[in-house]
């Protein structure tokens, strides 16, 4: 601990000094360089994950409620396994997008309107009998929309396949609320979409380091999703991490299709290691690499063995987590413990490499 206060209060020192005056020119320029390279991280986070993840996952989007479409103007089950596929395709995509809570995303609340789960059946129901939509504008319907309320249209309804399709055949409200829901998601995607358009230049030019530059937003938003979204969400909750050991298999994600969880899981994993890799391009992988002092010199790599150790935890969970937390939730629990380690690496070990301090409150005590 006393060493890496010596190692941030070096980074301190030559930090004043490049920005005195007339001062000495090679610290000036290594200053340069950081702003430089995180110029290109930013350029890099912008044109090569944001906006291509968002496209893909609206492409997707459209090809749902094309399926949703077809299947409304005649239930049957080739029609039904046609709209589940896309969902889950958009599911996936999704998993590549849920980081960037910045911008757009962050002033409408996007990701609350796409992914809070366990969605709630019980007002899915009551918008369903009332044909009245406009409750969804207002936040306590967050968790009737989104992806979690098609898995429960999709595959919820009824206890078969058979009574879903003939529940669609004669009840039009239930066709009327899926085509609802999905025009919603295109809607909202389409608006953050368009906004980062402009936004996207005052993204890349704001390199300073502030509590609100672009920089130290989206690695906060980008560990807070690895700590909150994937740790706590899809594992920590429904094991019982934060419930004192009382496991809640209806709080996973995906809960009632019960066979993608850990596909979705795995897809978030992928999504976190690229992000952090930079996929070939400049990335926090390279910032830290080309800024760490020699104490932390591994630590990209301890990041990178983490998210191995986590991705293959993970693999060795059953493919429904609801049978893997009926049967042995233990071994969910290891894999919590495995992702929570990457998590310290990430908020403290980083962030100290980095000097930016975290923007988020923790509640969990980690």
């Amino acid at each position: 601990m006393i060493k890496k206060i010596l190692a941030l209060s070096f980074i301190f020192i030559c930090f004043f000094i490049s920005c005195s005056g007339d001062g000495d020119s090679e610290s000036s320029q290594s200053y340069a360089t950081v702003w430089e390279q995180k110029s290109q991280m930013l350029e890099n986070w912008a044109d090569n994950f944001i906006l291509p993840n968002y496209e893909s996952l609206l492409d997707d989007l459209f090809s749902i409620e094309e399926s949703i479409s077809v299947f409304n103007n005649n239930p049957n089950q080739q029609h039904l396994d046609n709209v589940r596929y896309g969902w889950l395709e958009a599911y996936k995509s999704w998993q590549y997008v849920e980081m960037f809570n910045i911008g757009p995303a962050e002033q409408t609340f996007y990701h609350l309107k796409m992914n809070v789960f366990p969605t709630s059946v019980v007002n899915i129901e009551q918008l369903v009998a009332s044909g009245d939509y406009s409750p969804l504008d207002n936040s306590p319907y967050n968790s009737a929309q989104g992806f979690p309320a098609l898995d429960y249209l999709l595959y919820g309804i009824s206890q078969n396949d058979s009574d879903i399709i003939s529940t669609y055949t004669i009840d039009g409200n239930y066709r009327n609320y899926l085509a609802e829901i999905i025009q919603r998601m295109i809607s909202n995607t389409s608006y953050v979409l368009d906004q980062w358009s402009s936004y996207r230049t005052n993204f890349i030019s704001s390199t300073e380091n502030t509590a609100t530059s672009s920089a130290n937003k989206m690695t906060n938003d980008f560990i807070y999703y690895y700590e909150k979204g994937f740790r706590a969400n899809k594992f920590g909750i429904p094991v019982g991490v934060f419930s004192a050991g009382n496991v809640f298999p209806e709080k996973v994600e995906a809960y009632y299709s019960q066979n993608v969880s850990r596909t979705l899981a795995l897809e978030a994993m992928n999504a976190i290691d690229l992000f952090f890799n930079g996929n070939g391009s400049y990335s926090l992988k390279q910032f830290i690499d080309n800024f760490a002092t020699d104490e932390m010199s591994n630590l990209s790599s301890e990041i990178n063995d983490q998210f191995d150790l986590a991705r293959t935890s993970i693999e060795g969970l059953d493919q429904n987590f609801v049978n893997q937390l009926n049967t042995d939730f233990l071994q969910m629990g290891i894999t919590y413990d495995v992702i929570q380690a990457g998590t310290v690496l990430l908020k403290t070990d980083m962030l100290s490499v980095l000097q930016i301090a975290t923007d988020y409150v923790d509640a969990d005590g980690d």
